[in-house]
């Protein structure tokens, strides 16, 4: 008696010729649930996708957290050493920068940029921007190599432009630009500084306002052209990567190492990139949430299909479980038959739903070939998959397949059983 409930279950899910309804709703429940969690799945894989897809655009630029004064230039170098002597385990890299307006000219034409003056040897260590270069491109792509190219290509008078700011001046490398500099006079005029700079490489980020709006150059060119001589804007950082994303998840590691730098440095303010674009990372987690929640629900509908299907099975084995209470099998081992068999159809499901979505995953990940609007921040749909997801969707739907058989095997305790046996 210790396996009845394994072996009915296994015995009933054998449908004989006159079973062949309750088969059919079973295939039409199956498919439901496969259908449901391939979309959830899927939706989520993209939406990831997006997510991983931006940050790592705008890292691009911002670095993963910066440190900085609102009203002084800070001393970069005292500050990075003691972030490397008392945070060695939290704080990865570290690069000092400085960023300023400029006037562009060319052919007569001219344009506002932001210029950002950086440290080439380790700002490739905290931000990706060189991996954004397009020309020339590195020997090699490694932190090291991207490294030297950045040195290569940011030495005295040199800068890097944006592919959108290249064809509106029709610029290539080795074309020398004007850069115009305010500087301050006691009368009520602009004086303009003139500086000669050479183009050494060309970036393209994907963002339309960074690809046509900003530079980069040595920091000290860039305290050359401003004739500064001490003190930065702010410190870029990378912190270590947590262990795990559900590290990351349920401890929240990125919040908790800023915190612990900003008790060390209660003067100046830490903050992170997403901090300095709360819009973009509300509506990104949002659309995220809000497309689990609907197809969730979408997944919920079809295991809703299995408690009339259930309902119905248990109304056709009346007669077994009224024979089965009178041999003595309790009703807890024959509420198991029918959760079992419900859990079974469920698990089935999941499991080829979730191989369909991650195939599909896989071929947009490595195949993109949808392509997107230029209102979008990415050009194809983008597709990421991380092995949490797939454990939050499989668990999500197993819950849900675990509600819906639940309700019609706790009504197989209301059979009477002197009633079936005597009419049937």
């Amino acid at each position: 008696m210790k396996n009845v409930a394994s072996f009915l279950c296994k015995k009933y899910m054998q449908f004989k010729q006159k079973d062949r309804n309750i088969s059919l709703m079973i295939k039409i429940c199956f498919l439901g649930i496969t259908i449901g969690t391939f979309s959830l799945m899927l939706s989520l894989i993209i939406m990831h996708g997006f997510e991983k897809t931006i940050h790592e655009k705008m890292q691009g630029i911002s670095a993963q957290a910066i440190i900085y004064s609102p009203d002084n230039l800070i001393d970069g170098k005292s500050i990075q050493e003691v972030l490397q002597k008392e945070f060695p385990n939290i704080v990865k890299a570290s690069s000092s920068s400085s960023m300023r307006q400029i006037l562009l000219d060319k052919n007569k034409s001219k344009s506002v940029l932001f210029i950002k003056g950086i440290e080439p040897t380790k700002e490739s260590y905290v931000t990706n921007i060189a991996e954004k270069i397009r020309f020339p491109l590195p020997t090699q792509n490694t932190p090291e190599g991207y490294a030297q190219l950045l040195e290569r290509l940011l030495q005295k008078n040199q800068i890097i432009i944006g592919t959108k700011t290249a064809h509106h001046y029709k610029l290539k490398i080795g074309d020398t630009v004007t850069i115009l500099i305010p500087e301050p006079t006691g009368k009520k005029r602009i004086s303009l500084k003139k500086e000669k700079a050479i183009v050494s490489g060309i970036f393209k980020v994907g963002l339309e306002e960074y690809d046509h709006k900003f530079a980069f150059c040595s920091l000290d060119f860039l305290k050359k052209m401003f004739e500064e001589k001490k003190g930065i804007d702010q410190i870029s950082i990378k912190l270590h990567t947590p262990c795990s994303t559900l590290q990351n998840y349920f401890t929240d590691y990125e919040k908790n190492a800023i915190q612990k730098i900003k008790m060390r440095l209660p003067m100046l303010h830490v903050k992170t990139w997403k901090d300095l674009y709360p819009a973009l990372v509300s509506s990104l987690k949002l659309e995220k949430y809000v497309a689990f929640f609907i197809l969730a629900l979408i997944t919920l509908v079809a295991c809703m299909t299995m408690i009339s299907l259930l309902f119905m099975y248990v109304q056709q084995k009346r007669r077994d479980i009224a024979i089965l209470k009178s041999m003595g099998l309790s009703h807890k081992k024959i509420r198991a038959i029918f959760l079992r068999i419900g859990m079974r159809i469920t698990f089935w499901a999941a499991v080829t739903g979730l191989t369909l979505a991650a195939i599909a995953g896989f071929v947009l990940q490595k195949y993109p070939f949808i392509p997107l609007p230029d209102v979008y921040f990415v050009s194809y749909v983008p597709a990421r998959m991380d092995i949490e997801i797939f454990v939050i969707v499989f668990i999500a739907t197993m819950l849900l397949g675990f509600f819906a058989t639940w309700i019609p095997a706790k009504q197989t305790k209301r059979i009477n059983i002197a009633q079936v046996l005597r009419q049937e």
